[in-house]
């Protein structure tokens, strides 16, 4: 521009044309030299621009991609993607007023194509125009991989908004009367989308506008990706901690939910523990893709559901009944006040406990420091016979469980706690304590109660 600018300049006279020239260079210069001091991955070689943009735009993407009720390898998009998310997102206000831009810079342009070269309006218009389509059309025409609708490329929300200003400005035009009608149905469409917003709040991102179906249910869950960053997890553990101020709850652990629990106070993620399947949850957090995964998804037996335009955001569903919850023995182990429930064997430095009903044994200090814990701890089991002992063990005549705090212990305030699964066989007695490379610190025995089935959940572990 600033060449055409350049020539222009010269048919008129010559006038200001040094002063073109300069600020073009400069302009020319800046450009690539800010790009590439802000690029690090550039400095070794700013030809690397070149391979960055051939690798990111043929990478495999992920497998979930939802685009109108279809799924698939986003890889496999339609040549229209980008336009309907632009279209089925944007608020009408700036759509409308962007697509009459376009429409005025056009129209203008094709009236007059010699006056867009002295016109610095039109000219801006056109190069707005530009920049919202040409992205576009490469996109299409390359086949970039897009995914999770249009964030990919964000950038054309600038000039679609300097667009719609300009159709702002032809719209209204020079008459008072006319411009104030303008400005008053402008600001009632942006008065309504702000009120859309504050009703989606917290989940302003998953914003649709009336050009697609908005009332039938779960019909956006299953058209459209409604949450690409899955951050309304977070919702569903607000819930939880707010319903359960005084229980520990166990929640399925998933990505998505580990995010969302790294962002709670550090008292409510004492509260709320991350479990796996096998560890025995109280609620299951569904959200993102994750959620609209599931076609046949049962809303009936959720504790809680978000809903955005009659379509699921965000689902909670309790797999127990938290007050009378029955959980593994691991996980009961993270309560201090379960482990000191069971039957005290022995009072050390850390008392031991066992436990009916499971093949376990409990250690537990109450005014515990970190010099405590450091010292490694043995235990030595003694079974109802020595034929039950692995050969290498015989001679010895006890099994050995060695182990360290650090690898299995859990610490709140100033009591700390750890336990062991022992092994399947009759145990008569135990004999442990704590000791530093070749001096016991303390040492206690323990007489294992006879009789006490085991759960198989615990032979698994």
């Amino acid at each position: 521009l600033r060449g055409l600018d350049w020539v222009q300049a010269r048919r008129e006279g010559g006038r200001g044309q040094k002063h073109m020239l300069m600020t073009g260079a400069v302009f020319a210069l800046a450009g690539p030299g800010t790009l590439y001091a802000l690029s690090p991955y550039l400095w070794t070689n700013p030809l690397e621009f070149v391979t960055a943009w051939s690798v990111l735009a043929r990478q495999q993407g992920p497998a979930d991609e939802l685009f109108q009720g279809w799924k698939g390898y986003s890889r496999n998009l339609p040549w229209h993607y980008i336009p309907t998310w632009i279209g089925i997102s944007t608020p009408p206000v700036t759509l409308v007023l962007g697509v009459l831009g376009v429409i005025g810079v056009g129209v203008r342009s094709l009236r007059a194509p010699r006056a867009v070269l002295g016109n610095t309006d039109l000219r801006f218009g056109l190069l707005l125009a530009a920049c919202l389509t040409l992205p576009v059309v490469v996109a299409a025409t390359y086949g970039f991989t897009l995914y999770n609708n249009w964030r990919q490329v964000y950038f054309l929300h600038a000039p679609l908004c300097c667009l719609a200003a300009l159709g702002l400005q032809w719209a209204g035009g020079n008459a008072p009367a006319r411009a104030a009608v303008v400005s008053a149905l402008v600001g009632l469409g942006v008065l309504v989308t702000g009120r859309e917003m504050v009703r989606l709040h917290p989940h302003q991102h998953v914003y649709f506008n009336a050009l697609v179906d908005r009332t039938t249910p779960e019909a956006l869950r299953l058209s459209y990706v409604l949450d690409p960053w899955r951050v309304s997890c977070r919702e569903g553990l607000d819930f939880l901690r707010r319903r359960y101020p005084a229980t520990t709850v166990y929640v399925r652990n998933s990505w998505p939910v580990y995010r969302g629990w790294r962002t709670l106070p550090e008292t409510d993620r004492a509260r709320l523990r991350l479990v796996e399947n096998d560890g025995a949850p109280d609620f299951r957090i569904l959200c993102g893709t994750e959620l609209q995964r599931r076609t046949n998804l049962s809303l009936e037996n959720a504790t809680y559901v978000r809903r955005v335009y009659n379509s699921a955001l965000l689902t909670v569903t309790g797999l127990v009944t938290v007050p009378e919850r029955k959980r593994s023995m691991v996980h009961r182990a993270d309560s201090y006040q379960w482990i000191t429930s069971g039957r005290l064997g022995s009072k050390a430095v850390f008392d031991t406990y066992t436990y009916s009903g499971g093949r376990m044994l409990g250690y537990a200090r109450n005014g515990c420091t970190l010099p405590d814990t450091r010292p490694a701890f043995f235990v030595h089991i003694f079974p109802v016979d020595e034929e039950y002992l692995p050969a290498h063990r015989r001679r010895y005549g006890y099994d050995n469980r060695d182990f360290v705090f650090s690898e299995w212990g859990r610490w709140t305030d100033d009591k700390c706690w750890t336990t062991i699964v022992l092994p399947d066989y009759p145990i008569a007695r135990i004999r442990t304590g704590q000791y530093v490379k070749a001096r016991r610190i303390w040492e206690s025995e323990v007489v294992w109660p006879a009789g006490e089935p085991e759960p198989a959940s615990m032979r698994s572990h």
